[in-house]
């Protein structure tokens, strides 16, 4: 079984220590049902990255710390891959006065970490409010995190353009294939196709954001117990790709997809397959980040042309 070789930085047990005395808990599974309220309260549409789904799946690399001030809910990540804190948005209903408190708690809470207050995965509609907080940011954007989004028309519409549609027909036609909903008894067949497929073709260090195989660990066996979904496909017998996806107050997050690329149209199979099983009440379909990787912007550039970039900002507090 391979076993993760990228560096990651322990949070110093100095600052857990003052994360749990300022009021911090860790994020857990058990969490999603507190997390709910605040998510449908939410005045529109969040990142993928703010996601509840993400947060757990990528909790090794980037461990979350809540709490709850001023009717939100005030989520703080420790970069793993980094070696420092970050504000993720805060979750709940934005008033400018509600922002105002919870940002001045967060800026009290950083000097306590001595570490500068950075936010990230700030969406566009939400900087007003972080700026009418009266701290003052230095606002970054970068095109290789910004998210795909769709309207459900245009993502169908991208789906069935001449190539895409062919490919699909190609592969319902050609193979002799199985589709299963993903449940946590699928946790080793995924892990096994994953250490072949993904992880046979890459080192540890190219997975910049963290392991994969760790959020596969996170999220297969809890598939029971969060808002997830997801499918995968066995071709003549062995399994060939899976879908995990996500959706919540109308926004279908596409989270992961992998397949063996040399089945030919198995992409667009699992793309079209798992709209029409959980995405076909979404109003925005969001197929996340390229990460700047040059095969996979022209990819998602190319799915469906008619597209929007989700902007997903970094605040650094000036000074």
């Amino acid at each position: 079984m391979k076993s993760d070789t990228k560096k990651y930085y322990k949070i110093p047990q100095k600052m857990l220590e003052i994360f749990l005395a300022r009021g911090y808990q860790e994020l857990r599974v058990e969490d999603q049902s507190l997390f709910d309220p605040y998510y449908d309260s939410m005045n529109e549409h969040w990142s993928a990255n703010t996601s509840f789904l993400n947060l757990i799946g990528w909790r090794d690399s980037y461990p979350t710390y809540f709490k709850i001030a001023e009717g939100l809910l005030i989520n703080i990540t420790y970069l793993n891959t980094e070696g420092y804190p970050v504000a993720v948005p805060f979750v709940g209903n934005y008033t400018e006065e509600k922002i105002k408190k919870a940002m001045q708690i967060l800026k009290e809470d950083f000097a306590g970490f001595d570490a500068q207050l950075i936010i990230m995965d700030v969406v566009p509609w939400m900087l007003p409010y972080y700026e009418a907080s009266g701290i003052q940011f230095e606002i970054e954007d970068n095109r290789d995190y910004m998210d795909y989004t769709f309207t459900p028309e245009q993502f169908l519409a991208g789906m069935d353009t001449q190539d895409d549609r062919y490919r699909y027909n190609y592969f319902k036609r050609r193979f002799a294939y199985e589709t299963e909903e993903i449940t946590p008894f699928h946790r080793e067949e995924i892990r096994e196709f994953m250490e072949r497929e993904w992880c046979g073709e890459k080192t540890c260090e190219e997975c910049h954001c963290g392991c994969l195989l760790r959020v596969i660990d996170n999220l297969v066996p809890v598939f029971d117990k969060i808002r997830i979904n997801g499918i995968l496909v066995r071709v003549e017998g062995k399994m060939a790709g899976l879908c995990i996806v996500s959706c919540r107050n109308g926004l279908g997050v596409y989270q992961y997809k992998n397949a063996v690329n040399r089945i030919k149209g198995i992409n667009e199979y699992l793309l079209r397959e798992s709209f029409e099983r959980y995405l076909q009440s979404a109003d925005t379909i969001n197929y996340t980040e390229d990460m700047g990787v040059e095969n996979l912007r022209y990819y998602k550039e190319h799915m469906a042309p008619a597209h929007t970039l989700l902007s997903k900002l970094t605040l650094t507090e000036r000074g």
